[in-house]
């Protein structure tokens, strides 16, 4: 996996394996096949195609699309959506989403979140 440090210039697609320690301007896609580890932030939106891995511990500013990939959130993100049934979406408890939408078609079976009693 590559390290990449410092501020790039979106919207990117992501066609190798990518840990950021830096910045994104515009959006980001994780290409099929692909993983990407966020330790900065992406001022736009990103978008996880199939068979892609995104482990968002930094910030997306816009939202999170998971297109049937993995995605894992540890950090901040706009909103999670998803729009397939293949995908996998693991909100830890102390990630934020802050509200920009609640996640869509996301089934608390197989998004890997634990749901408790109120």
């Amino acid at each position: 996996m590559k390290a990449v440090h410092g501020n790039i210039d979106g919207p990117l697609a992501l066609d190798e394996d990518i840990a950021l320690y830096g910045r994104i301007s515009g959006g980001a896609t994780v290409r099929s096949g692909k993983r990407f580890i966020l330790h900065g932030t992406i001022a736009g939106d990103l978008r996880v195609e199939k068979d892609a891995r995104a482990v968002v511990r930094g910030t997306v500013a816009g939202h999170i699309y998971n297109d049937g990939g993995r995605v894992e959130l540890f950090g901040m993100a706009d909103a999670i959506a998803s729009s397939s049934h293949d995908g996998v979406t693991i909100i830890d408890p102390a990630a934020h989403v802050l509200g920009g939408g609640k996640p869509r078609s996301v089934d608390p079976r197989r998004s890997g979140t634990k749901h408790l009693p109120l």
